[in-house]
């Protein structure tokens, strides 16, 4: 493994991420505060890119089912959410059988989502020279 250059540290700007390929590998590099953070870009639920989640703190949150991860270690920390609260209101407007057939394929699919597993993603070492940000792969 060697520290590698994965972008500027203009290119992120504090609470971002940016996602980055490099070395076979994808990294979602966040800027917390001034500090940047690498961890793998692929949620550990269902491979989801981090980098178009949300960084809340040092927590991402998958943009496909909430799952959090810590940008510091890459452990998981919450989720995934798997709650269909407020779904039945979009179909409102729908005939009864189509409101029943859409409830019970939304029921299916919390059900086949609750067995899966997440993962925590790897985190990888950081360090600044300059501008540059690097990445150790």
């Amino acid at each position: 493994m060697s520290f590698v250059k994965v972008a500027k540290t203009g290119d992120i700007s504090p609470g971002t991420m940016k996602h980055v390929e490099i070395a076979g590998k994808e990294l979602c590099i966040a800027n917390v505060g001034g500090k940047f953070y690498a961890i793998g870009d692929r949620c550990g639920h269902e491979n989801a890119s981090l980098a178009r989640g949300k960084l809340e703190g040092t927590h991402v949150v998958c943009p496909m089912h909430a799952s959090k991860f810590d940008v510091t270690t890459g452990k998981k920390v919450a989720g995934p959410v798997l709650e269909l609260a407020g779904i039945a209101k979009k179909f409102s407007g729908c005939p009864e059988p189509v409101r029943k057939e859409m409830g019970a394929m939304f029921e299916g699919i919390a059900a086949a989502q609750s067995s899966i597993k997440t993962y925590d993603v790897p985190s990888y070492d950081v360090k600044t020279e300059g501008m540059d940000i690097l990445v150790n792969v």
